[in-house]
């Protein structure tokens, strides 16, 4: 799977993006055969609600955002290499980092505003392809 395009937080949700979000969700439902189980709906919420509690905070504090890794690596740490987790940490702390770099405040918002709707769709089609 490729790796995420960081201009689609930068500049804004493109068909493309969408089109990955789908292929990501999916890859993240699936089992490999006899390799990494699927990402569960439990570890995917959790970060999500994190994600959502901030956006409805209305301010997109930095600090907040900042300590969203630390939360990505405690739920990959926990996960002992049993499921998708840390490939998704991966893809979601390059998003993260894009809005965390942005150069003042309104582009924060704006980079913040791409990644929410680019996670929600990443979630939904989790669920789609039968996310657990």
């Amino acid at each position: 799977m490729e790796k995420i395009n960081t201009k689609w937080i930068a500049d804004g949700i493109t068909p493309e993006a969408v089109s990955w979000a789908e292929g990501f969700g999916k890859e993240l439902a699936e089992d490999e055969k006899g390799g990494l189980k699927a990402l569960t709906t439990s570890q995917l919420r959790k970060f999500f609600g994190e994600v959502k509690r901030i956006e409805a905070g209305g301010e997109v504090d930095k600090a907040e955002l900042i300590m969203l890794k630390p939360l990505l690596a405690y739920a990959v740490g926990r996960d002992a290499k049993k499921t998708k987790i840390a490939n998704f940490a991966e893809q979601v702390t390059r998003a993260l980092d894009t809005v965390i770099q942005a150069e003042s405040e309104e582009k924060r918002k704006s980079c913040f505003h791409n990644f929410v709707k680019l996670f929600e769709a990443i979630v939904a089609y989790h669920k789609y392809y039968g996310g657990k």
